[in-house]
């Protein structure tokens, strides 16, 4: 640097002085700028480094807890483990039975000193011996009853039946007496479980159960030989009671000694329905009920029933029946048993029903025919349900008289039901009532019964029967007009109804209406019988209500004549005819029968031959006389007769009659005398 001659330093030097300490400034700063990039990133690097070792370091710790935690685990569940072994292997051990463990190739696992002590050698059965070494074993220091069978045979029998995929149970004699069985099963996985289980204790108990059950048959088939000989022995003079006491009372004059004849008759009876209870049920604990497999038809079956028992019914007691019309009633099933069970639930109903109903109603189904019968009674406490089936078992009316009978009614009527594979059911409710229920798995018998169709719409008037019968139809899928009917309707008419309003019924009918009445003949006003085509019992199957209506109005029922002094015999008439489509004129004597024919005459008439006063001759020659006065010809006559001599039937012909019935009649035989009288098809 020069300075100048007056001693001063030139302004090029300061400038060039000032650029470089200006730059070296620059260079300070910028070195400055440098070192706190540097020092901010060498923090900002330690501080990452900081993080990532705490972070790594609290992973550690956590992967230590974890470690730790699982290795506590680990030590529980080992120690769980071991105590479930235990547990499982004292129990074994405390086991009466024993217990062995086999692998799926028959190497033995475990067993318990139960299943080793079966052996002498059991020190030879360690884990890991065979199966084949086993009963090897068990053959050859004869710890078994093998039978006739060497050692070898027997073990390989045994490998043999140990290798089949379902393994048999084996009963075997230990040597001490025990009767041990063997129950090896197989696991999915191949091991086998073998448990030998000690039945010497059952085996006793099924050997003094099998005696004890000899026993009691041989007593059973002994009280029912007894009661066998004795039923027939008592059957035998009492068949001599009831028919002659009942001749007594059909011969005798004075009313007194008729009704005494008709006490013994009675109780002839009562006393014979005991016998034949008692027999029965000794029949069921024998196991002696031989069953039937016979043609019926449940429906008329039904009918006949509820018509017996109704002649026991209370005042005031309405009986009838509820079966589908249209469905099924050909069966084959044991008659008399079926009407066996039902009588005695219609007489235990009709027992106790003092006002109301008794019905029956008819359920059918698949596979089951129900029969229920119901009652308006006092009902049956629950707590007394089952009693009701006891033998002897009884329960007393509500007002606290004890029952009649000998209870044991439904104790045969359920025996019967159980015994044809059905039951019997009881459901009631004090104060309302009770219903018993038969059900009963009866076969069809051949192809459905065919019956006509029924008119679209029926008219049908009101009253508890006509409840009943409206229903029925109305199932049947017939419409049924009950308050208005229209004039040209069909009408069904209970005959239960006043005269005067079965003469209301018709009044709107016009002429030619299809009329069909519904009770007994007598019961209907003789305005109303004039138009009816025809008159069916109250209790009427489904068939006999469509046939009534298939037949066309314009074709009136045969009138039927019918002349017995005894009341019985018009009754059974009566009965036999309700479903036939006949009108019946019932008269008590021969006069009485010549006056009837001479109001109305009918298309056919049954004379009985042995009449008091007019006989059945003397009116025939009557009938044939007045038809001879009035020019015609006299209808069909019919004998009705007890005495059939060699001359009786050449009489008959000579004094008119075309054809003659015996006594006892025989329902089939009067329809086919009936059909020929008429010409009817």
């Amino acid at each position: 640097m020069s300075i100048g001659m007056n001693g001063s330093v030139p302004d090029t030097l300061f400038l060039e002085e000032r650029r470089r300490r200006l730059a070296a400034e620059r260079t300070l700063d910028h070195t400055r700028r440098e070192l706190a990039r540097t020092h901010s990133a060498l923090v900002a690097n330690a501080d990452r480094l900081s993080r990532r070792y705490l972070s790594e370091r609290d992973q550690n710790l956590k992967m230590t807890e974890r470690q730790q935690a699982v290795l506590q685990q680990r030590k529980e569940a080992a120690e769980r483990a071991d105590r479930a072994r235990r547990r499982l292997w004292h129990a074994l051990e405390t086991m009466r039975d024993g217990f062995a463990l086999f692998d799926m190739q028959g190497r033995l696992i475990a067993a318990n000193h139960v299943y080793l002590d079966l052996f002498d050698a059991a020190s030879e059965l360690a884990p890991g011996c065979h199966v084949s070494e086993v009963f090897t074993l068990a053959a050859d220091e004869g710890a078994f009853d093998i039978g006739d069978l060497r050692p070898a045979a027997w073990a390989q029998a045994q490998i043999a039946r140990w290798d089949a995929e379902v393994i048999a149970p084996l009963t075997l004699q230990h040597y001490d007496g025990r009767i041990l069985q063997f129950q090896d099963r197989r696991a999915p996985d191949g091991d086998v479980v073998s448990l030998v289980l000690d039945i010497t204790e059952h085996r006793a108990r099924e050997a003094s159960l099998a005696a004890a059950r000899n026993a009691a048959e041989q007593t059973a088939r002994a009280k029912a030989d007894f009661l066998a000989r004795m039923s027939h022995e008592i059957r035998t003079p009492m068949n001599g009671v009831i028919g002659l006491s009942q001749m007594l009372a059909e011969q005798a004059d004075d009313p007194e000694m008729e009704l005494f004849a008709r006490t013994i008759h009675d109780s002839a009876e009562a006393l014979l329905v005991i016998v034949n209870d008692t027999l029965d049920v000794s029949k069921l604990e024998a196991g002696k009920v031989d069953l039937r497999h016979d043609p019926l038809d449940l429906e008329s079956l039904l009918i006949d029933c509820l018509r017996l028992a109704a002649v026991a019914k209370h005042a005031g007691v309405r009986v009838d029946l509820t079966y589908p019309i249209g469905a099924r009633t050909r069966f084959l099933g044991d008659e008399g048993r079926i009407r066996q069970i039902v009588m005695n639930l219609l007489g235990n109903a009709l027992k106790f029903t003092q006002a109301g109903h008794v019905i029956v109603r008819v359920t059918p189904g698949d596979d089951l025919i129900r029969i229920a019968v119901e009652d308006t009674g006092p009902g049956i406490p629950e707590d007394k349900s089952a009693q009701v089936f006891e033998a002897f078992g009884q329960v007393d009316d509500p007002d606290g008289s004890s029952t009649e009978g000998t209870g044991l009614g439904l104790t045969i009527s359920r025996g019967l039901a159980e015994r044809m594979g059905g039951t019997l059911t009881l459901s009631s409710q004090p104060g309302t009532g009770s219903t018993f229920t038969l059900s009963l798995p009866l076969v069809g018998d051949g192809e459905a019964d065919a019956m006509p169709p029924l008119p679209d719409k029926i008219a049908v008037h009101a009253g508890p029967s006509g409840d009943l019968i409206a229903a029925r139809l109305g199932q049947a899928g017939c419409l049924v007009l009950r308050d208005a009917p229209e004039a040209d309707t069909p009408i069904l008419l209970p005959l239960a109804l006043s005269h005067e309003d079965q003469r209301a019924a018709l009044s709107q009918a016009a002429d030619g209406t299809q009329v069909v009445l519904l009770g007994r003949g007598e019961e209907a006003d003789p305005a109303v019988a004039d138009r009816a085509d025809a008159v069916l019992p109250r209790l009427v199957t489904g068939a006999a209500l469509a046939a009534a209506f298939a037949v066309s109005p314009t074709t009136r029922p045969a009138r039927l004549l019918l002349a017995d002094d005894n009341a019985t015999n018009r009754l059974l008439l009566d009965r036999m005819l309700r479903d036939q489509p006949y009108k019946l004129d019932l008269v008590a004597d021969g006069v009485q029968a010549v006056d009837a024919y001479a109001r109305e005459r009918p298309d056919a008439v049954i004379l009985d031959i042995s009449m008091p006063g007019l006989d059945g001759f003397g009116a025939a020659a009557a009938i044939q006389t007045l038809e001879a006065e009035r020019g015609g010809s006299p209808s069909p006559l019919l004998a009705l007769t007890a005495h059939v001599g060699d001359d009786m039937a050449e009489r008959l012909e000579a004094a008119g009659f075309m054809a003659y019935l015996t006594k006892p009649l025989k329902k089939n035989l009067l329809l086919e005398a009936l059909t020929t009288a008429l010409d009817r098809p």
